[in-house]
C-alpha cells in the first residue's frame, strides 16, 4: 500500500473513526469506572486510565477535523457530507461532557478546572465555526444539529461545574464547621437509634438494614468531610457521632463507613456535586429531551443524499445518548444519594398507603442487593480454623474488600507472601478469577520488562520499587479482623473526652497497649525497644519478630495469631507500596529496607532455602543489638506473646491512619480502598483527633473563657 492510499483511506476514515472511537470510549467509560473504587485490579484501572486521557483528545481532536475539513467543495453531495459532520461536531462536543461516572482520574484533575473551562470554550468556537461555514448555504440538518449543540453546550459546562465543586481549594472554602444544617436532624436520629439497643446482641453481627445505613452514612459524611480541609469536629457533633459508633455493631459500623467514603469519592471523581439540583434536573431534562427530538427528526429525513455508512453511524450516535443518557439517569436514581435524600427528608405526615411509602418500601426491597455478603473460608495451613469474609458481587461492592500483604522476608527471597485464605467458588467467581489472574499475568509481564531495562541501565532504586511491586498478595478481608480491631478502638475510646487522654491515645503506636492492658506481663524491655526506635523501624521489627514466630508455631490456632500476619504483612504494604499515603509517618523506612534486604539476600544466597529455614537462621544468629533480637523477647512471654503483639499491631496501625492527612486517605479511594482509611474515619467518629490547636472543642468554651477570666494576672 502506498503513500497515496494511506493519505486517501485517511481522508476516508479520519473523522468516520474518531465519532466511532468517541463513542465507545464514552460507553465504557459510563459503564466501567463505577468499578474503580470496587477492584484493586491494575489492568482495568490502566484501562480506565487510557481511556479517560484518550476520551477528551479524542472529542477535541475530531471537533477539530471536521473544522478542518470544512472546504470549499462546489458539489451538492459534498455540502451535504459537511452538514452531517456538522451534527458529528455537536455530538463531539456532547462527549466532551463525559459521562457521571468519572469527571476526575486523580484529585489534581478537579484542580485543573480551569484548563478545561478553556478547552470547552474553544471546542464551542470550532462547533460554531462549523456551523457558520456549512448552514448559509445547507440547511438539511440544522435544526437537529443545533439541539444537539445546546444538549453538548449544557453537558461540557456541567462537567466543567463538577471539576470546580470537586476541587479540594474549593471544598476548603465551602466547609463551615459551624454551619452544619443537617446537624439536628442527624441527631434526632442517632437518639432514635439509642432506645433501640434491645435488638443488639453480641456486637458483632449486621442488624440495620441497608437504607437506614445509607441514611446515617449520608448525614455521618456532612460533618466528618471536613477532615479533608483540614478541619474539625464541633463539640456537639463528636459527641453525636460517638453515642452512634459505640452503640452499633461492629458490622454496621463497617457498614456505614463504607457508603460514608463512597460519597467522597463520588463527590471527588464524578458529577455528584452538580446533578442533584433543581436546575441540574431542569437542564438534564432539557439535554436528553433534545436528542431524543433529534433523534426523530434525523429518523424522518429524507436521506437519499447521505451515504448508508454515515446514516448508520448518525443512527449510532443518536441512539447511544440516548441510551447513555437512560444509564446515568438509571444510575442517579439508584445511587446511595437518591437514596439517602428520600429516607433523610422523609415528611412526618407520610400515609401507609401514599406514594412516597410505597416508594420507600420498594427501596427497602432491595436492601439484599446492596448489603455486603460473607462467605466461610479456610485459613492455611490450618484448615480447621475459619473465618467468614467479604465476597459482595463486584457490581454491588462499595470498595474492593480486600487488604494486601507484603513480607520482607519472602521479599528476599523473591516470593509473593502465601495467601492465607482459600476462598469458595460461588456463581461467577470462576470468571471472575480467570479475568484476575490473566491481568495479573499481563502486569507481571510488563514489571519484569521494566525491571530488566531498569537493571540494563543500573537503577538500583528503580529496581527495588518495580520489585516491591510484583511480590505482593492480595486477600479478602476478613469479617473477624475488623472484629477485632473495631472492638480494641472502641474499649480505648470508651469515654475519652479529656484532651490530655485524646492526645495520649493520638500518639499510642504500641507503647500504651502495653502500659495498660497487660497485667501481670513485666513489658520493660519490649517498651524500651518500642518507643527508642522511630515508627518506621518499629514496624519492620515487629514485622520480623511476627513473621518468625508464625512460622515457628505453625500447629498454634489462635485467632489473634492469624490477626498479627495479616496486620503485619499489610503494614510493611504500606511502607513499600504505599509512601505517598504513608509519608507523614514512614520516615527512612525505604532505605532501611533496602539495607535490610541485601542482608537477608546474603543470608539467603542458597536458593533451596524456604521461608521456615531463613526465619530459624534469624532468630538463631539475633544478638542483642539487633531490632531481630525483639523476637527472642518475645518468647518470655510464652503463650500470650499474640495478645500482646496482635494489640501492639493495632495501635501502629491507627497511629499511621489519625497521622496520615484525610486528602491522603481519600487518594486510595479510586484504587479500590485501604483498611487504613477505614481505621482513620473509625477513630475519627470515636473522637480521635488531635492538634494543639484544637483543644478549644475538647471542652466547653464557656468553661475556658471563664478560667482565662479566674485566673490571676
Amino acid at each position: 500500500m502506498g503513500l497515496s492510499s494511506i493519505g486517501d483511506l485517511w481522508n476516508e476514515w479520519n473523522i468516520r473513526g474518531f465519532v466511532i472511537l468517541s463513542l465507545s470510549l464514552q460507553t465504557f467509560l459510563i459503564l466501567f469506572a463505577p468499578l474503580r473504587k470496587k477492584t484493586t485490579n491494575h489492568l482495568l484501572h490502566f484501562l480506565l486510565w487510557l481511556s479517560y486521557l484518550m476520551a477528551d483528545w479524542v472529542a477535541a481532536f475530531g471537533i477539530g477535523l471536521v473544522s478542518h475539513s470544512q472546504g470549499n467543495s462546489p458539489t451538492r453531495s459534498a455540502e451535504v457530507d459537511r452538514a452531517l459532520q456538522a451534527l458529528w461536531a455537536s455530538f463531539l462536543l456532547l462527549h466532551l461532557g463525559g459521562p457521571d461516572t468519572i469527571t476526575a482520574f486523580s484529585l489534581e484533575d478537579n484542580s485543573l478546572w480551569r484548563r478545561h473551562l478553556l478547552n470547552f470554550i474553544f471546542q464551542v468556537i470550532a462547533a460554531i465555526y462549523v456551523f457558520v461555514q456549512i448552514f448559509p448555504s445547507n440547511k438539511l440538518l440544522i435544526i437537529p444539529t443545533i439541539l444537539v449543540f445546546l444538549a453538548g453546550f449544557i453537558k461540557s459546562a456541567e462537567r466543567t461545574l463538577a471539576l470546580y465543586f470537586s476541587s479540594l481549594s474549593r471544598l476548603r472554602e465551602r466547609m463551615d464547621p459551624s454551619r452544619q444544617s443537617n446537624i439536628d436532624q442527624l441527631e434526632e436520629f442517632v437518639y432514635g437509634l439509642e432506645n433501640e439497643r434491645n435488638k443488639y446482641s453480641d456486637g458483632k453481627e449486621a442488624y440495620l438494614a441497608e437504607h437506614i445505613l445509607v441514611k446515617y452514612a449520608y448525614g455521618f459524611f456532612h460533618i466528618s468531610k471536613v477532615f479533608l480541609a483540614d478541619l474539625i469536629f464541633k463539640q456537639r457533633q463528636r459527641r453525636i457521632s460517638g453515642i452512634f459508633f459505640h452503640q452499633v455493631s461492629a458490622v454496621d459500623a463497617l457498614r456505614v463507613i463504607s457508603i460514608e467514603l463512597q460519597f467522597m469519592y463520588e463527590m471527588l471523581h464524578t458529577k455528584a456535586l452538580t446533578i442533584r439540583s433543581k436546575w441540574s434536573y431542569i437542564f438534564r431534562f432539557i439535554s436528553f429531551t433534545n436528542v431524543v427530538v433529534a433523534f426523530f427528526m434525523f429518523n424522518h429525513l429524507k436521506k437519499h443524499l447521505l451515504r448508508k455508512l454515515d446514516v448508520k453511524i448518525t443512527y449510532s450516535l443518536l441512539f447511544g445518548g440516548i441510551v447513555l443518557d437512560v444509564i446515568a439517569l438509571f444510575m442517579l436514581i439508584s445511587s446511595d444519594w437518591a437514596i439517602a435524600r428520600i429516607f433523610w427528608w422523609e415528611p412526618r405526615s407520610s400515609q401507609p398507603n401514599s406514594v412516597f411509602h410505597k416508594l420507600k418500601s420498594a427501596i427497602s426491597t432491595t436492601d439484599h442487593l446492596r448489603k455486603p455478603r460473607f462467605t466461610p473460608c479456610e485459613v492455611e495451613p490450618n484448615a480447621s480454623v475459619a473465618y467468614e469474609m467479604l465476597d459482595t458481587p463486584l457490581i454491588f461492592r462499595r470498595w474492593s474488600e480486600s487488604i494486601s500483604a507484603c513480607n520482607i522476608l519472602s521479599l528476599s527471597l523473591k516470593e509473593s507472601p502465601r495467601k492465607i485464605y482459600k476462598r469458595g467458588r460461588g456463581w461467577g467467581i470462576i470468571a471472575l478469577s480467570k479475568i484476575s489472574s490473566y491481568s495479573l499475568k499481563i502486569v507481571d509481564f510488563i514489571l519484569l520488562v521494566e525491571e530488566a531495562i531498569a537493571k540494563a541501565c543500573a537503577r538500583d532504586e528503580k529496581i527495588q520499587k518495580i520489585s516491591n511491586t510484583r511480590f505482593v498478595s492480595k486477600n479478602p478481608f476478613v469479617k473477624e479482623l475488623w472484629v477485632f480491631i473495631f472492638d480494641e478502638l472502641k474499649y480505648k475510646f470508651k469515654g475519652l473526652n479529656d484532651i490530655e487522654e485524646v492526645k495520649e491515645m493520638f500518639e499510642a503506636r504500641g507503647d500504651l497497649f502495653l502500659k495498660r492492658r497487660l497485667e501481670g506481663i513485666d513489658c520493660h524491655n519490649l517498651l524500651r525497644y518500642i518507643t527508642k526506635l522511630n515508627y518506621d523501624d518499629s514496624i519492620i521489627m515487629c514485622h520480623i519478630a511476627t513473621e518468625i514466630w508464625y512460622n515457628k508455631e505453625k500447629e498454634v490456632r489462635d485467632n489473634k495469631r492469624e490477626f498479627s500476619k495479616i496486620l503485619s504483612d499489610y503494614m510493611l504494604y504500606l511502607l513499600l507500596n504505599q509512601s505517598n499515603v504513608m509519608s507523614a509517618v514512614a520516615g527512612v523506612a525505604q532505605t532501611t529496607l533496602g539495607g535490610m534486604l541485601q542482608e537477608l539476600e546474603a543470608l539467603s544466597e542458597n536458593r533451596a532455602i524456604n521461608l521456615e529455614t531463613l526465619c530459624m537462621k534469624l532468630f538463631e544468629n539475633a544478638n542483642s543489638g539487633s531490632i531481630i533480637y525483639f523476637a527472642k523477647e518475645m518468647e518470655k512471654l510464652e503463650e500470650r506473646k499474640w495478645e500482646v503483639i496482635s494489640g501492639v499491631w493495632v495501635e501502629m496501625l491507627s497511629y499511621a491512619a489519625v497521622h496520615v492527612k484525610g486528602e491522603a486517605h481519600v487518594r486510595v479511594l479510586s484504587k479500590g480502598g485501604e483498611l487504613l482509611t477505614f481505621v482513620w474515619l473509625l477513630m475519627v467518629h470515636f473522637g480521635c483527633f488531635y492538634k494543639p490547636e484544637w483543644g478549644i472543642y475538647f471542652r466547653n468554651r464557656a468553661e475556658i473563657l471563664a478560667e482565662s477570666f479566674d485566673s490571676p494576672e
